[in-house]
């Protein structure tokens, strides 16, 4: 069940053996997560449209998975869409959508590919997280990311109370690579009940 792969996602440790595990949970990923409620997504799509009124702006779904967060994205009238993940099984689902105009697999414990600066909104739904990539990744992005380009990601409560993630953003502000536009705290996986939130972040990267 949903909370049982969750369990053993939040334990894993490095980028092969989450793409393994993820490879792995592929064709039943869709379904756990719809089973268990979950809103991230379309809260993320929701507050990005309001940043940014040129749905033909084209958009990076980072760590997009089987295409649930450009279900989202697509939804809110986005029709510029790239996806890109470390899980082939997770792409192959992710073509199926009709949603995408380009999908395409980053290689495990590899630096994230420089063509990614052109994108001018980037968005990592439950990406960057515990269980996901590592804080340093949205460093990585932010570095690639272009000035007045926008990241918008989600972070689960969980993460929120990870030291590794806890203060990622702050950070970020701090030295002054980029500043906040949006940050709301809202339902995550609503079958776990009210500790089960995500906060949704958007900044936008700074000269």
């Amino acid at each position: 069940m949903a909370k049982d792969i969750l369990d053993r996602i939040y334990q894993v440790s490095g980028d092969s053996q989450m793409r393994a595990l993820y490879d792995e949970w592929a064709q039943d990923y869709d379904r756990d997560l719809q089973e268990s409620g979950y809103l991230t997504p379309a809260r993320l799509a929701e507050a990005l449209a309001q940043y940014v009124p040129d749905r033909s702006t084209p958009i990076l779904d980072f760590a997009c998975g089987t295409g649930l967060s450009g279900i989202e994205l697509a939804k809110a009238g986005f029709t510029q869409i790239d996806g890109t993940d470390l899980s082939q099984a997770m792409l192959d689902i992710a073509a199926t959508r009709s949603i995408y105009r380009t999908l395409f697999r980053v290689e495990p414990n590899q630096p994230l590919p420089k063509h990614l600066s052109q994108y001018p909104v980037i968005t990592a739904v439950g990406a960057i997280s515990k269980g996901a990539a590592p804080a340093s990744a949205y460093d990585e992005l932010l570095d690639l990311m272009q000035a007045g380009s926008l990241l918008a990601l989600s972070l689960n409560d969980l993460s929120v109370a990870d030291p590794e993630y806890a203060d990622m953003i702050d950070k970020s502000v701090t030295s002054g690579k980029c500043r906040i536009r949006h940050k709301a705290h809202g339902p995550h996986l609503s079958k776990y009940g009210p500790n089960s939130g995500s906060t949704i972040t958007i900044v936008e990267r700074l000269a």
